[in-house]
């Protein structure tokens, strides 16, 4: 006992050994009082009381010791610890009822077994009332205290997650958060209380939600809810300058480690206004079974994921080429730690290098070809676009070549929506490709070639996502060059989802390209991703416009207008319908881009581009677009004269 009761002031459990005592104690008088003045009216036997009083509080300190009642935390009580404590007083009751016959009969009740059953009903109620009684004064008054800097929390999901959160919250971080409510789409939900919290309607006056209760923070636990409704709730939710994170699973609330404030960010890919694009696996797995594979530019944003997905189509053998040294190791570590089964081979190559090139093509005779190998920075290639016309351009012409004298079975050529209209010298050379492609198509070759045209891809290297979490991180600013500028977006996976698609569904001399929905705001974009940093546009974190780079167009297009689109088996790829082009046009390309060799005038390539693409319209240095044929400043891209 002397570890129980030390010298040292007590402790809450100590009081509450001493607390559920008493109320035993009082449970016992209770009974004999029911007993003895509401069931009958009889003399109380005051020594029998005195002795079995001390008998039946000695085994019920004894079984709350041995049992370890008094240390189990009273506002963390659960149903089985409530069960625990009744079969408990049970045995206490039993115990303390059989050592009666221990006593003479002038020391036993009349009627013990009656006072002791209503001894453990009592008792029961008194301890277990007790426990609801302590706890709800204890979240009363925790609610109730001002505490600075706490957030009030909405849970968007009222489903088993988000009531497995709410409960994380309670335990965790009472002082942190105070939830105010879910909100849920589920009408059978709405206007239900969970542990005591309202369920709300998520599609409802959010914005009077917002500003009713005060709301700083929204947690999504709903891992039903569609990417159209998410990308809703979010775009409305970041515009009321809410901080939004997202809890991935149950799992992760029981890891040791967990801690609410370090809940993932919502991704940017879930901004996107539309569902993800999904294409169909089964006849891209098949294939690919057994092929070898040649992907070029592997180490870089699509690169990279058309391998990764390689690897999970089981192709034989799959020879990565890249230029980029750190890339090209990250991406071999990677791979033989996930796909150690898989025969891989990186090849540090300057794709330009045909000699190299070649000796690849001789060594492993690639069935399948993806070119995604190109320089793509616009601004850049404005200043060198020598540099560009010998990747994207002369590169491009090698690998087809030695597709066509290995007799590849299909080439995807990776091209871009700058390809149309095109108004940069990075457009120009990606157009010029697809010519080259499209006209090696026209000739009777045993290899298919195939184009796969799409927009931005959202976190690819040289994209304004990563530059734009960049200045985010540095506490900005954030720099946009229009404020009407305008992209279409799609995910690196959906992007990769194309390319493999179009490789095996292709006849040949296909353009493919996505319908990738809305476009959306560069600005918007910004905005958004400011929010889901935690902070509020233009005022902790500023958004300045610089003005058109070198070779933008305000918004892009992923055809032109002479090209007549037409539907393939998937509702989100088209075909464009081009003329057929001939083997001579990629043969006058080469010719006069090779005049050009030893000559670095930025101007002269411009000229010469315009010569070759007619739809051309090069940006000069005063940011008009220019036409160099006629040389008249035009308005079709809403600059100003």
């Amino acid at each position: 006992m002397t570890k129980i009761f030390n010298k040292k002031l007590l402790r809450p459990s100590q009081f509450v050994l001493i607390g559920d005592q008493v109320l035993i104690v009082l449970g016992f008088m209770s009974s004999l009082l029911a007993y003895y003045r509401l069931l009958s009216i009889n003399e109380f036997p005051l020594h029998t009381i005195f002795y079995r009083v001390l008998i039946h509080s000695t085994i019920a300190v004894t079984a709350w010791i041995v049992f370890g009642v008094y240390r189990k935390v009273i506002r963390f009580f659960t149903s089985k610890d409530y069960l625990s404590i009744i079969g408990i007083l049970i045995v206490v009751h039993i115990i303390s009822l059989l050592t009666g016959f221990l006593f003479p009969s002038k020391h036993q009740f009349k009627h013990e077994s009656e006072i002791f059953l209503i001894s453990f009903f009592i008792s029961t109620i008194y301890i277990i009332s007790s426990r609801f009684i302590i706890s709800y004064l204890y979240f009363y008054y925790s609610r109730s205290k001002k505490i600075d800097g706490q957030k009030k929390l909405l849970i968007y999901g009222a489903g088993e997650l988000g009531v497995f959160l709410k409960k994380s919250i309670l335990t965790q971080n009472p002082d942190d958060f105070k939830i105010v409510g879910f909100l849920d789409d589920d009408r059978k939900k709405i206007g239900r209380f969970i542990g005591g919290i309202k369920v709300m309607d998520a599609s409802k006056n959010l914005k009077g939600l917002i500003e009713q209760y005060g709301i700083t923070d929204v947690i999504l636990a709903n891992k039903t809810i569609t990417p159209i409704r998410k990308a809703k709730f979010l775009e409305d939710a970041l515009a009321l300058n809410i901080r939004v994170k997202e809890i991935s699973s149950i799992q992760s609330l029981f890891n040791s480690n967990f801690n609410i404030n370090k809940l993932s960010n919502i991704d940017i890919n879930d901004l996107m206004n539309r569902k993800p694009i999904e294409l169909y696996d089964e006849h891209v797995v098949e294939s690919l079974k057994d092929k070898t594979v040649l992907v070029t530019g592997a180490a870089g944003s699509i690169g990279s994921e058309i391998v990764r997905k390689l690897s999970e189509h089981n192709a034989s053998l799959i020879i990565c080429v890249d230029f980029s040294e750190s890339a090209l190791y990250d991406l071999e570590q990677e791979l033989k730690r996930n796909h150690p089964q898989l025969a891989y081979r990186f090849y540090l190559t300057d794709i330009r290098n045909e000699k190299l090139v070649e000796n690849i093509f001789e060594e492993y005779k690639p069935d399948f070809i993806y070119h995604a190998a190109a320089y793509k920075h616009v601004p850049l290639m404005e200043q060198f676009p020598w540099e560009a016309v010998k990747t994207n351009v002369f590169a491009t012409w090698s690998v087809v070549k030695l597709a066509i004298a290995h007799k590849a079975e299909k080439f995807v050529f990776v091209s871009s929506d700058k390809a149309v209209n095109p108004t940069s010298v990075m457009g120009a050379t990606k157009r010029l490709a697809e010519i080259i492609v499209q006209a090696y198509a026209s000739t009777n070759t045993e290899t298919s070639f195939v184009v796969t045209r799409f927009g931005n891809v959202l976190g690819s290297n040289g994209s304004v996502v990563p530059l734009f979490k960049k200045q985010i991180q540095n506490g900005g600013p954030v720099t946009v060059t229009h404020p009407e500028m305008i992209r279409y977006f799609m995910t690196i996976a959906e992007a990769c989802q194309l390319v493999l698609e179009a490789s095996v569904m292709a006849d040949g001399g296909e353009v493919f390209v996505f319908d990738m929905g809305e476009p959306v705001k560069i600005v918007d974009l910004a905005k958004n991703m400011i929010r889901l940093a935690g902070y509020t546009p233009d005022v902790e974190i500023k958004i300045e416009f610089i003005g058109e780079r070198p070779g933008e167009k305000l918004y892009e297009e992923v055809f032109s207008k002479d090209e007549k689109m037409k539907q393939t088996h998937h509702e989100k790829i088209m075909i464009s319908a081009e003329n057929i082009v001939e083997f001579g046009q990629a043969t006058n390309i080469i010719e006069k881009l090779k005049s050009l060799d030893g000559y670095y005038e930025p101007e002269l390539y411009r000229v010469l581009l315009k010569d070759l693409i007619p739809e051309y319209q090069s940006v000069a240095g005063n940011n008009k677009v220019v036409n160099y044929k006629i040389g008249n400043k035009i308005n079709q891209y809403k600059f100003q004269n």
